[in-house]
């Protein structure tokens, strides 16, 4: 948790675009220091990190590896800002993932009740972020949660948070709260079920199995109870939907649309810039798409009142589906920074609690697929002759380059996308031109994404 603070070049053209962010293309991979510079820098900071051993610090730098050409690329590719916001949704809220939420919750319903006791945040929400995150544990991360940490404060050096995360890392080792075989993440170096940073896991780690030793690694209570721990200390208020969706007027939604930092205004005790009380929000017009009271007049029992502050949510322009979203949907979006996130995690918790599902289709004739239709369509590309598509469910650059192969057939703009025209032009084209090999294409039952890629 704690992603890395996006871009505020990606915030602004998410802005500006409403439906996908265009992130300015990479510029050219930098020259890096050499990284023994960095942990002699690093090993003189060690007296200011007295819980680090200097054997610890010895140890773990000796055959580190140099992230740092590969964090370059992957900051400039993060899905939450690269992705139109109906392909990144309909992948990470389908009904695959919401069934297997379901199925966890009941299996882990003694665990879960106790956890929102304990730190007032629903199940829902806690298994949300838990599938989104890993597609509950089924995901891993590939890269040494040292090294990754490393690398990223030798980006940085002048970075206090960065820092401490390396030296966090060292201590969750030293200490045995983590096993170095195991010890690995994302390229940021968030690792465990739920993805957090070592400095944000030692702050908020929580037992949630009772057996006195968290382990977000391998036990799926600490994982969740860690998570609610983190959410109740980025201000979650029990009891308070994280957004409700609405219609707005034309010119109110031209004026308030609050993207990304926008709605930071909701940490505030009383609204102001782009956020408002619900009451002021109900003069300018706005009304629930399901024509139930934008809120109680005033009851104990009812978590929103006129008091209530909220900003409105765009995320596709003012033709597109609009929330209100309130201080609890600020909490999500401080875990990954990122309105796609934010939006995955309040409407699978939506969809896990058997709440209303959205109401307002997306502005758009091609729509994103979800996982089961990505692996279809990646079928499909094989039984044309695409031999080299993996049906992994993954969208890489093989199979992004035999869609744009079927974009040329078709006559159709090269975009390498593959959403809903796509995938019905497949269908009725596709014929018996099988040209590979049995078995050279495989479908397993969850795709593999990658664990959350920027750091909390």
């Amino acid at each position: 948790m704690g992603r890395a603070w996006h871009h505020g070049v990606a915030a602004a053209a998410l802005a500006a675009q409403g439906a996908c962010a265009q992130v300015p293309a990479p510029a050219p991979a930098p020259a890096h220091a050499p990284l023994a510079d960095c942990v002699a820098s690093l090993r003189r900071e060690l007296p200011s990190h007295s819980q680090v051993r200097p054997e610890t610090f010895e140890a773990h730098v000796r055959n580190v590896q140099d992230l740092r050409p590969l964090i370059d690329g992957a900051t400039q590719s993060q899905p939450e800002f690269q992705l139109h916001i109906w392909d990144y949704l309909a992948r990470r809220t389908d009904a695959q993932r919401a069934a297997q939420g379901r199925e966890l919750m009941q299996r882990e319903a003694r665990a879960l009740a106790v956890i929102e006791r304990q730190h007032g945040v629903d199940a829902a929400t806690i298994v949300a972020v838990f599938g989104v995150e890993t597609d509950y544990g089924r995901v891993g991360g590939a890269h040494p949660v040292v090294d990754a940490t490393l690398s990223r404060a030798c980006l940085n050096l002048g970075s206090t948070e960065r820092r401490a995360n390396f030296f966090s890392a060292l201590w969750l080792l030293q200490e045995g709260l983590v096993q170095a075989d195991t010890f690995k993440g994302s390229w940021a170096g968030a690792f465990g079920m739920t993805q957090f940073m070592p400095a944000t896991f030692v702050k908020h780690m929580a037992d949630g199995d009772g057996s006195g030793v968290p382990d977000i690694v391998n036990s799926v209570p600490d994982a969740l109870a860690t998570t609610a721990n983190y959410l109740r200390g980025l201000g979650w208020a029990d009891g308070m939907p994280w957004g409700i969706e609405v219609k707005v007027p034309e010119g109110v939604a031209l004026e308030w649309n609050a993207l990304e930092r926008d709605h930071g205004c909701l940490q505030q005790a009383k609204p102001a810039g782009k956020c408002r009380s619900l009451a002021q929000w109900r003069a300018e017009g706005a009304v629930r798409v399901d024509g139930a009271p934008l809120y109680a007049a005033s009851s104990v029992d009812e978590p929103l009142d006129g008091a209530t502050p909220a900003a409105l949510l765009m995320p596709a322009g003012p033709l597109g589906p609009a929330w209100l979203v309130t201080p609890n949907y600020q909490a999500i979006w401080r875990y990954n920074r990122a309105d796609a996130y934010g939006l995955a995690i309040g409407l699978l918790s939506d969809a896990l609690r058997g709440g209303p599902t959205q109401r307002t289709p997306w502005p758009t004739d091609d729509l994103g697929l979800s996982r089961v239709e990505f692996r279809e369509l990646q079928a499909l590309l094989a039984r044309r002759g695409h031999c080299e598509v993996v049906v992994d469910g993954a969208d890489g650059p093989r199979t992004g380059a035999a869609i744009r192969t079927e974009e040329r057939r078709l006559g159709w703009a090269e975009t390498g996308r593959g959403g809903s025209r796509m995938l019905a032009a497949l269908r009725a084209g596709v014929g018996s031109d099988d040209h590979c090999a049995p078995g050279a294409v495989a479908m397993p039952a969850s795709a593999p994404e990658g664990p959350a890629s920027a750091p909390k």
